[in-house]
């Protein structure tokens, strides 16, 4: 044949063979006959109509795997690829295709019709054979038995005559059929019992088919109830014991440990009592439960030795056997202790006793003893705490717990008042009385001995929500419930002689409550520090609400600086700034205030910095800082506030380093420490007593460069008006004033080539941080889109997800974006022009709005704040309005509030509405320029 047919005839049976081909369901016929005492001869027959004998397993089992065709008849042809048996039927087929591919090519042997099964094939083919009929031939019966898996329904007796005991069945007993004895037969079924009884019954079976009874003697009662009887129950699901035998049955069981201490170690005796043991009851005994008394002590490092179980353990296996696993032993049985052993002790808190002792120049003396412990192990005690250890072995082998909650509080207690290290003179100031009453009124220290020695000041802050201090008559401001808690903070600190941090969230007046509390200690000399940004809010707030306070304001040209600082008797209060006063700290130096604030105090949060220095040196009576995050980054930044506010309370920074950031544990205790020192009120705790609407004014002061052009760009306007002489020309002025404006929000969109940066786009972003740190959503808003996009560019450098609108925003785009935002958990600022999201847009999931530039109607400013305030919304509102100090955009808030009535009309970017302008003398129109 050639290489090209031939690879044709290839190709083709190729192709037929992966034909697919509808498939037909072949039967199967199973006939099974007990041959001998544990061995089975299986018969098979296949077909479809007609059924035909599988005459050669060997030859079907190699047909299947490489799928040849078998005929068996005109009518039927077995193939593998053609024929399938049904899910049952193959569980078979499987099994006689193994026993057929086992089969060894022996010329001997002629026959390989039938299966021979023995051993463990017995229980598999019967498993199989679970769910489907077949035919069983037993003592030349045959049977269509059905599989069955469980208890045998038999009955088995023990019985009581006079001298002994019976094991018997007055049944006909099942016939093992398997070697194992786990396959029986009985009243035509076959039962599938478990290995384990399977051994048993087959033991059974074997006796009581030969003898027909078991017979024991009275004394082996009890051992065939404990041992022979449950078997037998787990066999049949009836066994019946004697009447005479039942009701003399016990099997309650009492473990008993007897513990004692020989030659330094641990022993221990264990017995097992039977209730009526000694009566000549029948006792079963509960192995499982003996098993696990002694298991239990091999768990806890005994080991047998003779009739004695020793421990072998080492110092920590000692220690936890003592202190925990001893007891539960109690949980199996009684526990017995020899006089030795009871002298083993755990010392827990019951053994520590401190105390406070007379109060000498505001220090309270701090005694610490351990009871029964000598004074020269305290050190190492107190170091193995530190060293987290769980116990300290004592020199005469007795341990100190470690792990009693009391115990580490009260040693955690010590190390937070630094004493751990230096155990000779131990004072506490009486500013830590708060925290060690609160660790008291927490029930997890001891009893501490002259804790009544602080009672004074502990009621005096007990008292602080009581306490209604007398409001200033002159304070021009109507406080709030919680604005007069804080007016009582304050003075209950002042009173005590401690400093404190006010850290309410932004918008609930920390500024409001200081002056009201200045202006309570009216006669007093302060003195307030802030950033620059913020030193006009400051001076605002005093003219506003305390305009009977002299306030003088040490900033900006050195010498009007100076000049209020030598003349400190003319006023209440000195207002500078941090850097005006490291500048000016020379002249600061011989000045003793009674009270010195710091305005975000986040500003010493670097204990190394120059400014940090500066404020540290100014004198004062009593500190307070005013700071909505009083941490930023670490608790380093929190002793820096705190080493203003109460120098020395939280140690020196290498002392508070190694107590509480080098260990996590004295977190809570830090807490406890710190907290009647600090007040904290979030809008949503106040929010009752707020309005729905905040509004508030932010000034900020132009840096250097930007007061420059701004100087420029006015005296330029200034001298076209005058040499044009067009002020008439409102379009023109309103062209000039917008040119101005721009410059207040960010000089690059005006100026080419600036490079400098812009204070409000700083202090914007710096408002943002503080904000969306505090999980609030903000609105900005903004006429002009190019300083939107400054904006954006700032935040994104600053990794703050935001979104953007403006009026090139397609309708479908304002919908999604409204959408994601209020559905955003990270996108927590959304960047608005005030022409294209002044209306029409629904954002309630925001609380804060920020107007970055003031617009000439104040209605306009309303619309686009209620895109956030308006109906849904569950939050404070909080607007804040940025102004730019001393530059035309004072003149418009100025101009809004006194010509409210005729600013009626909106202008949009391109000025093309001139109706304000109508409405406006020359006068009013160059006021906006000066």
């Amino acid at each position: 044949m050639k290489t090209g047919d031939k690879m044709d005839r290839i190709n083709k049976e190729f192709l037929n063979y992966f034909k697919s081909k509808p498939k037909e369901r072949v039967n199967l016929d199973i006939s099974l006959e007990l041959v001998a005492s544990y061995s089975i001869r299986a018969d098979f027959k296949i077909g479809i109509e007609k059924m035909y004998a599988l005459k050669n397993l060997k030859e079907f089992a190699y047909a299947r795997v490489d799928s040849r065709n078998l005929i068996y008849g005109i009518d039927f042809v077995y193939n593998s690829l053609n024929n399938y048996f049904d899910i049952e039927d193959e569980k078979i087929i499987e099994i006689i295709e193994e026993y057929g591919m086992k089969i060894s090519f022996d010329s001997s042997q002629r026959e390989y019709r039938y299966m021979s099964i023995n051993g463990p094939s017995v229980r598999r083919l019967m498993e199989a054979l679970q769910y489907r009929e077949f035919e069983f031939k037993f003592k030349n019966m045959y049977y269509n038995p059905r599989i069955i898996k469980g208890e045998l329904p038999i009955s088995i007796d023990l019985e009581m005559s006079n001298k002994e005991i019976l094991i018997k069945s007055e049944e006909v007993l099942p016939v093992p059929i398997s070697q194992k004895g786990d396959v029986v037969f009985y009243r035509g079924d076959i039962y599938l019992l478990s290995s384990e009884n399977g051994i048993y019954y087959k033991k059974l079976y074997t006796v009581l088919d030969e003898f027909k009874e078991i017979s024991f003697t009275k004394d082996k009662v009890s051992e065939v109830l404990t041992n022979v009887i449950p078997k037998l129950q787990n066999l049949s699901n009836e066994v019946k014991i004697d009447k005479k035998i039942q009701e003399n049955i016990s099997q309650k069981l009492q473990v008993k440990y007897y513990f004692d201490l020989e030659e330094e170690k641990i022993t221990c005796d264990v017995k097992f009592e039977y209730e009526g043991e000694d009566e000549g009851k029948f006792i079963i005994k509960n192995i499982e439960k003996e098993e696990e008394a002694i298991y239990r002590l091999y768990t806890y490092y005994f080991e047998k030795d003779k009739n004695k179980y020793i421990f072998r353990g080492n110092d920590n296996q000692l220690y936890d056997f003592l202190s925990k696993e001893i007891n539960r032993l109690k949980n199996i049985g009684e526990i017995y202790y020899s006089d030795k052993l009871k002298a083993k002790k755990i010392y827990n808190s019951t053994y520590i006793k401190v105390g406070l002792g007379e109060e000498v120049n505001h220090y309270l003396e701090f005694s610490f003893e351990i009871e029964g412990v000598n004074q020269s192990e305290y050190k190492n005690i107190i170091d193995a705490f530190k060293a987290n250890k769980r116990f300290y072995k004592l020199g005469n082998g007795n341990f100190i717990n470690l792990e009693d909650e009391k115990t580490k509080e009260m040693f955690k207690l010590m190390e937070s008042l630094g004493f751990t290290n230096n155990l000779n003179d131990m004072k506490i100031h009486t500013s830590k009385s708060l925290y060690i009453n609160d660790l008291l009124t927490g029930k997890k220290l001891p009893y501490i001995y002259g804790i009544e020695k602080t009672k004074h000041i502990v009621d005096k802050f007990k008292n602080v929500d009581n306490i209604t201090s007398k409001i200033p008559k002159d304070l021009n401001a109507t406080l709030r419930d919680y604005q007069i808690d804080a007016l009582n903070w304050f003075e209950t600190l002042d009173y005590c002689g401690f400093g404190g941090i006010l850290a309410d969230e932004m918008g609930l007046g920390k500024t409001l409550q200081t002056i009201a509390f200045l202006l309570s200690r009216k006669g007093k000399k302060s003195i307030v520090i802030t950033p620059t940004s913020l030193i006009h809010n400051w001076k605002n707030e005093f003219e506003k609400f305390t305009p009977s306070l002299r306030v003088g304001i040490a900033h900006s040209l050195k010498g009007e600086r100076e000049k209020i600082i030598n003349s400190l008797e003319n006023y209440d209060v000195i207002l500078t700034t941090y850097g005006a006063l490291r500048n000016d700290l020379e002249k600061y130096e011989e000045i003793n205030f009674d009270y010195c604030i710091i305005d975000e105090a986040q500003n010493i949060k670097n204990p190394t910095a120059v400014s940090t220095d500066a404020v540290k040196a100014i004198k004062a009576k009593n500190r307070f800082a005013l700071t909505g995050t009083p941490i930023e980054n670490n608790l380093l930044e929190l002793w820096s506030i705190f080493d203003f506010i109460m120098p020395g309370y939280l140690y020196n920074v290498s002392k508070f380093n190694a107590i509480f950031i080098r260990d996590e544990s004295q977190i809570q205790n830090l807490k406890k420490m710190i907290k009647p020192f600090i007040l904290r009120r979030t809008k949503k705790q106040v929010i009752k007593e707020l309005p729905d609407k905040i509004e508030r004014k932010f000034l900020v002061e132009l840096n250097k460069e930007q007061r420059k052009i701004y100087r420029v760009y006015v005296n330029d306007i200034k001298d076209k008006l005058k040499e044009k002489n067009d002020i008439k020309d409102k379009i023109t002025v309103f062209s000039y004033l917008t040119k101005l404006r721009q410059l207040c929000l960010d000089p690059s969109v005006i100026v080419e080539g600036y490079k400098g940066k812009s204070a409000k786009i700083e202090a914007c972003l710096e408002i943002i941080k503080e904000y969306t740190e505090e999980n609030n959503k903000i609105l900005v808003f903004s006429q002009f889109t190019s300083v939107l996009k400054n904006i954006g560019k700032k935040l994104s450098k600053n990794n703050i997800e935001y979104s953007y609108l403006d009026g090139q925003t397609k309708a479908i785009d304002r919908i999604k974006l409204v959408g994601e935002f209020n559905e955003s958990k990270d996108k927590k600022v959304f960047l608005i022009s005030l022409k294209a999201g002044g209306v029409g847009l629904n954002l309630t999931s925001a609380n804060t709005v920020i107007h970055f530039d003031p617009w000439w109607n104040p209605s306009v400013e309303n619309q686009a704040s209620d895109r956030a305030h308006r109906y849904g919304q569950r939050e404070v509102v909080e607007v804040i309005k940025l102004i730019s100090k001393g530059t035309i955009e004072e003149k418009i808030v100025q101009l809004q509030e006194n010509k409210k009535q005729l600013i009626d009309d909106i202008i949009d970017g391109n000025l093309s509405d001139t109706s304000v302008l109508k409405n406006l003398s020359d006068e009013e129109i160059l006021n906006l320029l000066k």
